[in-house]
Protein backbone atom coordinates (compact mmCIF):
# COMPACT_ATOMS: atom_id res chain seq x y z
CA UNK A 1 0.00 0.00 0.00
CA UNK A 2 1.05 3.84 -0.02
CA UNK A 3 2.84 4.62 2.93
CA UNK A 4 -0.15 6.45 4.76
CA UNK A 5 -2.78 4.83 2.84
CA UNK A 6 -3.32 1.56 5.46
CA UNK A 7 -4.53 3.86 8.47
CA UNK A 8 -7.34 1.67 9.76
CA UNK A 9 -10.94 2.89 8.87
CA UNK A 10 -8.95 5.91 7.29
CA UNK A 11 -9.51 7.86 11.35
CA UNK A 12 -8.47 11.54 11.74
CA UNK A 13 -6.67 13.31 14.42
CA UNK A 14 -4.72 16.75 14.81
CA UNK A 15 -1.40 16.26 16.27
CA UNK A 16 -0.01 18.84 18.97
CA UNK A 17 2.27 20.70 16.37
CA UNK A 18 0.11 20.94 13.60
CA UNK A 19 -2.87 23.28 12.95
CA UNK A 20 -5.30 21.33 10.84
CA UNK A 21 -8.37 23.96 10.78
CA UNK A 22 -8.40 24.33 6.89
CA UNK A 23 -11.70 22.66 5.85
CA UNK A 24 -10.26 22.85 2.26
CA UNK A 25 -7.92 20.19 3.30
CA UNK A 26 -10.48 17.45 4.45
CA UNK A 27 -8.83 14.39 2.80
CA UNK A 28 -11.26 12.17 -0.02
CA UNK A 29 -10.82 9.04 1.43
CA UNK A 30 -10.74 7.23 -1.57
CA UNK A 31 -8.15 9.48 -2.86
CA UNK A 32 -5.64 8.71 0.55
CA UNK A 33 -3.47 6.08 -1.74
CA UNK A 34 -2.31 8.34 -4.88
CA UNK A 35 -2.35 11.34 -2.31
CA UNK A 36 0.20 9.70 -0.05
CA UNK A 37 1.96 7.28 -2.18
CA UNK A 38 5.75 8.63 -2.54
CA UNK A 39 8.28 9.90 -0.47
CA UNK A 40 7.40 13.53 -0.98
CA UNK A 41 3.67 13.25 -0.56
CA UNK A 42 3.59 11.58 2.45
CA UNK A 43 5.48 13.91 4.15
CA UNK A 44 3.94 17.05 3.05
CA UNK A 45 2.24 18.10 5.92
CA UNK A 46 -0.67 19.35 4.06
CA UNK A 47 -1.07 16.02 3.60
CA UNK A 48 -0.73 14.83 6.70
CA UNK A 49 -3.51 17.33 8.30
CA UNK A 50 -5.79 15.54 6.00
CA UNK A 51 -5.64 11.94 7.31
CA UNK A 52 -4.95 13.85 10.75
CA UNK A 53 -8.35 15.67 10.76
CA UNK A 54 -10.35 12.23 10.26
CA UNK A 55 -8.63 10.62 12.59
CA UNK A 56 -9.58 13.38 15.43
CA UNK A 57 -13.02 13.08 14.75
CA UNK A 58 -12.73 9.34 14.94
CA UNK A 59 -11.31 9.35 18.58
CA UNK A 60 -14.05 11.89 19.68
CA UNK A 61 -16.65 10.18 17.96
CA UNK A 62 -15.35 6.66 20.05
CA UNK A 63 -14.88 8.30 23.05
CA UNK A 64 -18.88 9.74 22.98
CA UNK A 65 -19.64 5.86 22.58
CA UNK A 66 -17.28 4.86 25.52
CA UNK A 67 -19.02 7.08 27.93
CA UNK A 68 -22.52 5.19 27.50
CA UNK A 69 -21.48 2.68 30.15
CA UNK A 70 -20.04 2.77 33.06
CA UNK A 71 -16.74 2.37 34.17
CA UNK A 72 -17.04 -0.98 34.43
CA UNK A 73 -14.12 -1.52 36.33
CA UNK A 74 -14.07 -5.63 35.94
CA UNK A 75 -13.10 -5.45 32.76
CA UNK A 76 -9.77 -3.71 33.74
CA UNK A 77 -9.64 -6.45 36.58
CA UNK A 78 -6.26 -8.59 36.63
CA UNK A 79 -6.92 -12.59 36.23
CA UNK A 80 -10.16 -12.39 35.01
CA UNK A 81 -12.29 -15.32 36.21
CA UNK A 82 -14.38 -16.34 33.02
CA UNK A 83 -11.08 -16.65 30.85
CA UNK A 84 -9.83 -20.11 32.28
CA UNK A 85 -6.19 -21.33 32.53
CA UNK A 86 -5.48 -21.29 28.77
CA UNK A 87 -6.75 -17.81 28.22
CA UNK A 88 -4.82 -16.36 30.75
CA UNK A 89 -1.67 -18.25 29.90
CA UNK A 90 -1.86 -16.74 26.58
CA UNK A 91 -2.21 -13.74 27.95
CA UNK A 92 0.10 -13.38 30.13
CA UNK A 93 2.08 -14.76 27.74
CA UNK A 94 1.83 -11.39 25.73
CA UNK A 95 2.52 -9.34 29.01
CA UNK A 96 -1.57 -8.84 29.71
CA UNK A 97 -2.04 -8.74 33.25
CA UNK A 98 -5.12 -11.35 32.39
CA UNK A 99 -8.02 -8.87 32.34
CA UNK A 100 -10.74 -9.11 30.09
CA UNK A 101 -9.75 -6.00 28.21
CA UNK A 102 -6.58 -7.28 27.08
CA UNK A 103 -8.09 -10.36 26.17
CA UNK A 104 -10.39 -8.28 23.82
CA UNK A 105 -7.41 -6.07 22.20
CA UNK A 106 -5.43 -9.60 21.85
CA UNK A 107 -7.87 -11.18 20.20
CA UNK A 108 -8.37 -8.18 18.45
CA UNK A 109 -4.64 -7.28 17.22
CA UNK A 110 -4.75 -11.20 16.24
CA UNK A 111 -6.79 -11.10 13.50
CA UNK A 112 -5.77 -7.53 12.39
CA UNK A 113 -1.84 -8.93 12.61
CA UNK A 114 -3.15 -11.40 9.94
CA UNK A 115 -4.51 -9.10 7.61
CA UNK A 116 -1.14 -7.19 7.32
CA UNK A 117 -2.27 -4.32 9.64
CA UNK A 118 1.53 -4.16 11.64
CA UNK A 119 3.45 -4.16 8.67
CA UNK A 120 2.53 -0.76 8.03
CA UNK A 121 4.57 1.85 9.66
CA UNK A 122 2.52 3.70 12.22
CA UNK A 123 0.74 0.58 13.67
CA UNK A 124 1.99 -0.70 16.64
CA UNK A 125 0.25 -3.67 18.62
CA UNK A 126 -0.42 -3.13 22.50
CA UNK A 127 0.45 -7.36 22.50
CA UNK A 128 2.40 -9.87 21.24
CA UNK A 129 3.79 -12.63 19.79
CA UNK A 130 1.02 -12.24 17.34
CA UNK A 131 -0.12 -14.46 14.13
CA UNK A 132 2.04 -13.51 10.92
CA UNK A 133 0.52 -12.00 8.56
CA UNK A 134 -1.22 -14.27 5.95
CA UNK A 135 -3.77 -12.77 3.96
CA UNK A 136 -4.38 -9.85 1.66
CA UNK A 137 -2.20 -8.49 -0.89
CA UNK A 138 1.12 -9.35 -1.45
CA UNK A 139 3.99 -7.02 -1.99
CA UNK A 140 4.77 -6.43 -5.58
CA UNK A 141 7.58 -4.38 -5.21
CA UNK A 142 10.29 -2.59 -3.22
CA UNK A 143 11.10 0.77 -2.58
CA UNK A 144 13.22 3.29 -0.01
CA UNK A 145 11.16 3.37 3.18
CA UNK A 146 10.05 7.17 4.70
CA UNK A 147 10.79 6.66 7.71
CA UNK A 148 14.04 5.70 9.64
CA UNK A 149 13.56 2.16 12.13
CA UNK A 150 11.22 3.04 15.22
CA UNK A 151 12.83 2.63 18.15
CA UNK A 152 11.96 0.94 21.38
CA UNK A 153 12.08 4.05 23.16
CA UNK A 154 9.05 5.42 21.16
CA UNK A 155 6.76 2.59 21.38
CA UNK A 156 4.10 3.69 24.29
CA UNK A 157 1.13 2.03 23.99
CA UNK A 158 1.42 0.24 27.44
CA UNK A 159 1.48 3.92 28.62
CA UNK A 160 -1.53 4.90 26.32
CA UNK A 161 -3.22 1.76 28.30
CA UNK A 162 -2.68 3.05 31.27
CA UNK A 163 -3.57 6.45 31.41
CA UNK A 164 -6.73 5.12 29.41
CA UNK A 165 -8.07 3.01 31.92
CA UNK A 166 -6.84 4.77 35.33
CA UNK A 167 -7.15 8.66 34.12
CA UNK A 168 -9.33 8.98 30.23
CA UNK A 169 -11.69 6.50 31.61
CA UNK A 170 -12.94 7.47 35.68
CA UNK A 171 -13.25 11.09 33.88
CA UNK A 172 -15.18 10.77 31.20
CA UNK A 173 -17.89 7.68 32.59
CA UNK A 174 -20.24 7.52 35.48
CA UNK A 175 -18.91 5.50 38.03
CA UNK A 176 -19.92 1.65 38.65
CA UNK A 177 -20.88 -1.21 37.04
CA UNK A 178 -23.51 -1.47 34.38
CA UNK A 179 -23.11 -5.25 33.31
CA UNK A 180 -21.88 -3.77 29.70
CA UNK A 181 -18.70 -5.75 29.89
CA UNK A 182 -18.72 -7.53 26.52
CA UNK A 183 -19.80 -3.99 24.78
CA UNK A 184 -17.36 -2.02 26.94
CA UNK A 185 -13.95 -4.18 26.03
CA UNK A 186 -15.69 -3.71 22.28
CA UNK A 187 -15.68 -0.04 22.45
CA UNK A 188 -12.25 0.18 24.44
CA UNK A 189 -9.88 -1.86 21.72
CA UNK A 190 -11.83 0.73 19.04
CA UNK A 191 -10.75 3.91 21.10
CA UNK A 192 -7.32 2.57 22.24
CA UNK A 193 -6.59 1.36 18.11
CA UNK A 194 -7.77 5.13 17.43
CA UNK A 195 -5.68 7.10 19.84
CA UNK A 196 -2.57 4.83 18.94
CA UNK A 197 -2.81 5.05 14.97
CA UNK A 198 -3.07 9.00 15.79
CA UNK A 199 0.05 9.01 18.07
CA UNK A 200 2.16 7.35 16.09
CA UNK A 201 0.88 9.18 13.11
CA UNK A 202 3.48 11.82 14.71
CA UNK A 203 6.31 10.02 12.92
CA UNK A 204 5.49 10.77 9.95
CA UNK A 205 5.14 14.71 11.29
CA UNK A 206 8.53 14.52 12.81
CA UNK A 207 10.24 12.88 9.90
CA UNK A 208 9.25 15.46 7.72
CA UNK A 209 10.17 18.46 10.00
CA UNK A 210 13.33 16.49 9.84
CA UNK A 211 14.11 16.42 6.51
CA UNK A 212 12.64 20.23 6.15
CA UNK A 213 15.39 21.40 8.89
CA UNK A 214 17.71 18.85 8.45
CA UNK A 215 21.16 20.77 9.74
CA UNK A 216 18.73 22.71 13.03
CA UNK A 217 17.67 19.03 13.48
CA UNK A 218 20.85 16.92 13.19
CA UNK A 219 22.27 19.63 15.82
CA UNK A 220 20.05 18.86 18.46
CA UNK A 221 20.11 14.86 17.71
CA UNK A 222 23.91 14.84 17.70
CA UNK A 223 23.73 16.82 21.02
CA UNK A 224 21.23 14.49 22.33
CA UNK A 225 19.04 17.74 23.44
CA UNK A 226 15.43 16.21 23.92
CA UNK A 227 14.53 19.50 25.16
CA UNK A 228 15.71 21.41 22.10
CA UNK A 229 13.77 18.86 20.18
CA UNK A 230 10.47 18.75 22.16
CA UNK A 231 10.86 23.06 21.20
CA UNK A 232 11.64 22.10 17.59
CA UNK A 233 8.46 20.05 17.02
CA UNK A 234 5.93 22.12 19.33
CA UNK A 235 4.15 25.33 18.24
CA UNK A 236 2.04 26.03 21.62
CA UNK A 237 -0.41 28.70 19.75
CA UNK A 238 -1.02 25.44 17.47
CA UNK A 239 -1.90 23.18 20.28
CA UNK A 240 -3.95 26.19 21.45
CA UNK A 241 -6.23 26.30 18.82
CA UNK A 242 -6.01 22.42 18.33
CA UNK A 243 -7.72 22.20 21.34
CA UNK A 244 -10.17 25.13 21.01
CA UNK A 245 -11.27 23.20 18.00
CA UNK A 246 -11.73 19.78 19.82
CA UNK A 247 -14.11 21.66 22.57
CA UNK A 248 -16.04 22.60 19.25
CA UNK A 249 -16.34 19.76 17.58
CA UNK A 250 -17.23 17.60 21.27
CA UNK A 251 -20.01 20.00 21.93
CA UNK A 252 -21.28 19.60 18.07
CA UNK A 253 -20.55 15.82 17.79
CA UNK A 254 -22.41 15.12 21.27
CA UNK A 255 -25.47 17.55 21.32
CA UNK A 256 -28.94 16.35 22.24
CA UNK A 257 -30.98 16.96 19.61
CA UNK A 258 -34.40 17.32 21.38
CA UNK A 259 -37.65 16.23 19.42
CA UNK A 260 -40.12 18.60 17.99
CA UNK A 261 -43.02 18.14 19.99
CA UNK A 262 -42.79 20.02 23.63
CA UNK A 263 -39.21 21.42 22.47
CA UNK A 264 -38.44 24.54 22.93
CA UNK A 265 -35.68 27.14 21.35
CA UNK A 266 -35.35 28.71 24.93
CA UNK A 267 -34.30 24.90 26.42
CA UNK A 268 -30.45 24.55 27.22
CA UNK A 269 -28.05 22.58 25.06
CA UNK A 270 -27.32 19.37 26.75
CA UNK A 271 -24.45 16.95 25.78
CA UNK A 272 -23.47 13.38 25.66
CA UNK A 273 -19.90 14.29 27.35
CA UNK A 274 -18.14 17.16 29.06
CA UNK A 275 -16.73 18.67 25.46
CA UNK A 276 -14.21 20.80 27.78
CA UNK A 277 -12.79 17.56 29.31
CA UNK A 278 -12.17 15.81 25.64
CA UNK A 279 -9.64 18.96 24.93
CA UNK A 280 -7.98 18.64 27.93
CA UNK A 281 -7.72 14.36 27.38
CA UNK A 282 -6.30 15.62 24.34
CA UNK A 283 -3.92 18.52 25.56
CA UNK A 284 -2.91 16.18 28.98
CA UNK A 285 -2.69 12.99 27.44
CA UNK A 286 -2.68 12.32 23.46
CA UNK A 287 -0.94 15.21 22.36
CA UNK A 288 2.05 14.87 25.20
CA UNK A 289 2.41 10.74 23.74
CA UNK A 290 2.71 12.19 20.20
CA UNK A 291 5.24 14.61 21.14
CA UNK A 292 7.09 11.95 22.86
CA UNK A 293 6.95 9.33 20.00
CA UNK A 294 8.22 12.12 17.50
CA UNK A 295 11.00 13.17 19.97
CA UNK A 296 12.03 9.67 20.48
CA UNK A 297 12.33 8.77 17.05
CA UNK A 298 14.27 12.13 16.24
CA UNK A 299 16.92 10.81 18.52
CA UNK A 300 17.44 7.45 16.76
CA UNK A 301 16.76 9.31 13.30
CA UNK A 302 21.21 9.58 13.06
CA UNK A 303 21.92 5.51 13.99
CA UNK A 304 22.53 4.42 10.67
CA UNK A 305 20.14 6.92 8.49
CA UNK A 306 16.83 4.78 7.55
CA UNK A 307 19.09 1.42 7.35
CA UNK A 308 17.98 -2.20 7.47
CA UNK A 309 16.95 -3.38 11.03
CA UNK A 310 18.05 -6.36 11.89
CA UNK A 311 14.77 -6.67 14.16
CA UNK A 312 12.55 -5.98 11.06
CA UNK A 313 13.21 -9.64 9.25
CA UNK A 314 10.18 -11.52 8.89
CA UNK A 315 7.44 -10.05 6.74
CA UNK A 316 7.20 -8.58 3.59
CA UNK A 317 8.70 -5.14 2.82
CA UNK A 318 6.51 -1.86 3.06
CA UNK A 319 7.55 0.77 0.69
CA UNK A 320 6.54 4.12 -1.00
CA UNK A 321 5.01 2.57 -3.41
CA UNK A 322 1.41 1.40 -4.04
CA UNK A 323 1.43 -1.73 -3.03
CA UNK A 324 4.53 -1.98 -0.60
CA UNK A 325 5.25 -2.67 3.05
CA UNK A 326 8.53 -1.94 4.74
CA UNK A 327 9.20 -5.35 6.97
CA UNK A 328 8.70 -4.92 10.94
CA UNK A 329 8.65 -7.78 13.44
CA UNK A 330 4.90 -8.04 15.05
CA UNK A 331 5.90 -10.10 17.89
CA UNK A 332 6.80 -6.78 19.07
CA UNK A 333 4.32 -4.55 21.17
CA UNK A 334 4.25 -0.82 22.06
Amino acid sequence: RACAASVFAAMSANTADLDVTNPEQALDLNNIRSVLSSADTALDLNNIRSVLQRMEDSIIFSLIERSQYRVNKAVYDADHPQLGAFRQHQLKAAGSNGCLGDWFIYQTECLHSQVRRYLHPTEFPFFGPLPEPSLGGQSRSEAEPVLAPVPAEAKVNQRLLELYRTKMIPSLCEEGDDGNHGSTAVQDVHVLQTMSTRIYFGLFVAESKFCSEKAKATALIEAKDAEGLTAFITKPEVEARNVKRVILKAKTFSQNIAGAQGSSDAEPATYKVNAEYIGTLFQEYIMPLTKDVEVAYLLSRLDGNKRKDPEMEIHPEWSTSPSGLKKRRISESG
